[in-house]
């Protein structure tokens, strides 16, 4: 049983969802509020958060100062159905590891987001705390899809 496990539904099909998850993170990744992720040091602030779309890619953060930090490495590139990646912090003895799931139902697609390696990493405690924060998380890339799905449905587009 994976230590984190969340399921969400979005108006919009699986290769869309997928898109939006690894493509426009920047946009909805929650940099504010009670859990602002972000790794950016004091002296600077944090621009973006992008995967380099490919096996063995990055998962990275960059910042106004010109720095990166990797957090992660992409370790199954399957689009649209499977994406996984390592994450930690840099203070943790090891990465967890982080899949998703994107399938295609009646309303959209489904996403099935799992987080493991708590433990390895030193921080088991941890996994409440993580739970909260990768729900807030999930419920920002979902607001960000019923936002294109709504503007799709005007016959808008945001290009």
């Amino acid at each position: 049983m994976p230590d984190i496990k969340l399921e969400r539904s979005v108006p919009l099909p699986a290769q869309t969802a997928f898109a939006v998850f690894t493509e426009q993170m920047d946009t909805w990744w929650p940099r504010q509020g009670v859990f602002p992720y972000s790794f950016a040091p004091k002296t600077t602030r944090p621009q973006h958060i992008r995967f380099e779309t490919r096996p063995g890619g990055r998962y990275y953060e960059s910042f106004a100062d010109g720095s990166e930090l990797v957090i992660g490495r992409i370790t199954l590139w399957q689009p649209p159905q499977s994406l996984a990646y390592t994450w930690r912090d840099p203070t943790w003895a090891d990465d967890t590891s982080i899949q998703l799931a994107f399938s295609d139902d009646d309303a959209g697609a489904r996403i099935v987001y799992r987080q493991n390696g708590f433990a390895a990493a030193g921080v088991e405690w941890l996994i409440p705390y993580y739970r909260v924060g990768c729900t807030q998380t999930l419920a920002a890339y979902v607001a960000h899809c019923r936002a294109l799905h709504a503007v799709q449905e005007l016959g808008l587009s945001l290009d």
